[in-house]
């Protein structure tokens, strides 16, 4: 079982925000799969079923995105049995709308979400998809720009920078870390 976990805010007020690209990458994927991400479970919205011949498990931490180590400290109590069947995906205000970096471990950058897991798994040496969400020259409040809402004219790079993600992600299902990475982390989507 591989266990995808999609970092984000819970609620209608973050939906479209910068910081929830990781929650879009995740529900994209399961709707082209054709999984329901509806069952609660372990302080997250979760859904299981079969990126082609592989056992998945999507979840949707619902602690916000600062307390995300709640809900994957509790499903390492409860079902994740090895480090290297973890992936979580989120927003990196770092990389560029377009960009997506897979990566096996690493830091957290000065992620929230990521140091909330790496502070309770007591470890860092998971994998990670870092979507990039700089759009501009962010200036000042970093946490004013990464809750507001991408502009109307960056939906069409954001819609490809999910679908590339969600590609990223089933061809490390399918093929392994190694082979993902070496196809996707150079690509960028195209701008408008």
């Amino acid at each position: 079982m591989i266990f995808i976990i999609g970092l984000g805010n819970p609620g209608l007020e973050y939906r479209l925000t910068k910081h929830n690209i990781g929650f879009m990458v995740v529900k994209g994927l399961a709707k082209e799969n054709g999984i329901k991400i509806n069952k609660k479970l372990h302080f997250s919205l979760v859904g299981r079923g079969k990126i082609g011949d592989e056992d998945v498990a999507f979840i949707l931490p619902q602690t916000y995105m600062n307390l995300s180590g709640k809900a994957i400290g509790e499903l390492f109590t409860k079902e994740i049995k090895d480090i290297g069947s973890l992936l979580v995906v989120c927003d990196d205000i770092n990389l560029e709308l377009g960009k997506i970096r897979l990566k096996k471990q690493g830091s957290s950058g000065g992620h929230k979400g990521l140091e909330s897991i790496a502070q309770t798994l007591g470890r860092d040496d998971f994998a990670r998809l870092r979507v990039g969400i700089a759009t501009d020259v962010h200036r000042g409040d970093i946490t004013r720009y990464v809750l507001s809402p991408f502009k109307r004219k960056e939906m069409r790079n954001v819609s490809h920078a999910v679908s590339l993600a969600a590609d990223a992600i089933t061809c490390m299902v399918g093929h392994g870390i190694d082979k993902a990475m070496t196809k996707f982390n150079k690509r960028k989507v195209g701008t408008s």
